[in-house]
């Protein structure tokens, strides 16, 4: 019966292998300048692939016969060739953690390796062909998410199936977070658990203690705990509140942080792809190169999703094209892939198009810099006035109002005081104009 079983579960992963690898050898037979040596490689493949099904489908027979509690009785209309035919255990590894094992004809073993062999070397062949990588696969969940989803995951599922969080599950999806809206659902809800026994154990705590700054740093409270649970009690609602929003918020912020560096690289992968395709290599090729190059980080992303699409799901490159649009963190990206599959789907001219485009995107560059420097300079002027001049006026007054011993200061702090203070304050604006000019400043 298990041998029965592993034959049945191999022959659905070979059947699957046939769809993949024909839907490759359609899309590619769309285009007239493909490369011949990779056609030749899936033709060899899948038949390769057939073969070995066939000889799996033949075994079967032998297989069920051998099911049952007792023989059957002999008749003399059977000859009993598959009761009596010799079957033979296969085991190999296709890849380094995974063990297949198969019963077949003892005669069809010589034929199934010779089938199995050339199958392996096309597929290795042709992933080095490829050079695009590994498929992307979600990694496992951590302890944390395992434990979220052994309190929430069956209630995360019910406002998963009811519609809530539909624009969280998108930018989840554009950020390439490896978990599930469910499990990320189930995480936000544990969060906010924890944070409030964390901040319910902060509430004691500092419902008798209050800590300060000068020895001893923690001390007892001498107010009536009515009036001081009354003061602290916000803490809470509130520290879980906020622990769970930035959860919800965080993979937004992510996808656009994303986004923004995509949008920052695209000038040039556009000019790069223009070139490509001005040799007239095929679209798919495109995408290769720009991939084996490695000198777009963020971009990359995007186009090996695109690459397994292609060669590990069997899409068509146009179909490939939007999908990844529709899930893209950058606008341009999406403009940019969507006008691809409309200009490969209409037949005009891939080169032309990618000239424009790129044209465009520069053209755009070129202005995000000119504002960027624009605002540096108005930025410059106030920083002029603020940091420098300000601090040097009341420096002034400070020494005027010292040496003539005028009154007792500002606020009742005398000068020295006020320096001190102002030093402080000056080194505060320029960490803050520091830090400004770092967020507005463009990655690229």
């Amino acid at each position: 019966m298990t041998e029965l079983i592993d034959n049945i579960k191999q022959m659905k992963e070979i059947s699957k292998e046939i769809y993949v690898f024909s839907n490759q050898l359609n899309a590619l037979n769309k285009f007239w300048y493909t490369e011949k040596r990779e056609k030749a490689l899936l033709n060899d493949t899948i038949t390769s692939l057939i073969n070995q099904l066939k000889i799996l489908n033949k075994a079967v027979p032998s297989l069920v016969d051998r099911l049952g509690l007792y023989p059957k009785l002999p008749s003399s209309t059977s000859n009993f060739k598959t009761r009596d035919e010799k079957l033979a255990k296969i085991s190999y590894k296709p890849e380094e953690n995974k063990q297949i094992s198969v019963v077949i004809s003892d005669e069809d073993k010589a034929k199934f390796l010779e089938n199995l062999s050339k199958s392996r070397l096309s597929i290795k062949e042709l992933n080095k062909k490829q050079g695009f990588g590994k498929i992307i696969e979600p990694g496992k969940p951590n302890l944390y998410a395992k434990t979220s989803n052994y309190f929430f995951k069956n209630y995360s599922i019910k406002l998963v199936l009811k519609g809530y969080f539909r624009n969280l599950n998108k930018n989840l999806r554009k950020m390439n977070s490896r978990f599930v809206i469910g499990t990320y659902i189930s995480m936000i809800f544990f969060t906010g658990i924890i944070a409030f026994f964390a901040s319910l154990i902060l509430f004691i705590f500092l419902l008798f203690f209050k800590i300060g700054f000068s020895i001893p740093f923690i001390a007892l409270i001498e107010e009536s705990l009515l009036l001081r649970s009354l003061k602290i009690f916000w803490m809470v609602l509130i520290i879980p509140v906020v622990s769970m929003a930035f959860f919800y918020f965080y993979p937004i912020i992510e996808a656009k942080s994303l986004g923004e560096k995509i949008n920052q690289e695209l000038p040039f992968i556009t000019i790069h792809m223009s070139a490509i395709a001005s040799s007239g290599v095929e679209p798919t090729n495109i995408f290769k190169i720009i991939l084996k190059g490695g000198e777009y980080k963020y971009t990359a992303i995007e186009f090996k999703k695109l690459m397994n699409l292609i060669n590990f799901q069997g899409e068509d490159l146009v179909s490939a094209l939007k999908k990844i649009a529709a899930s893209s963190p950058s606008s341009k990206l999406k403009d940019l892939l969507n006008g691809l599959a409309v200009t490969i789907t209409s037949g005009g001219d891939l080169s032309q198009f990618l000239n424009e485009h790129a044209k465009s995107m520069l053209f755009e560059y070129k202005l995000e810099r000119e504002k960027y420097t624009k605002m540096s300079e108005t930025f410059m002027d106030i920083y002029i006035s603020v940091a420098i001049a300000a601090p040097m006026i009341f420096l002034m007054i400070f020494v005027i109002i010292g040496s003539t011993g005028l009154g007792g200061g500002f606020l009742g702090l005398n000068t020295s005081i006020l320096s001190i203070l102002l030093i402080f304050i000056l080194a505060l604006i320029n960490i803050l104009f520091l830090i400004f000019l770092q967020l507005k400043q463009p990655a690229i």
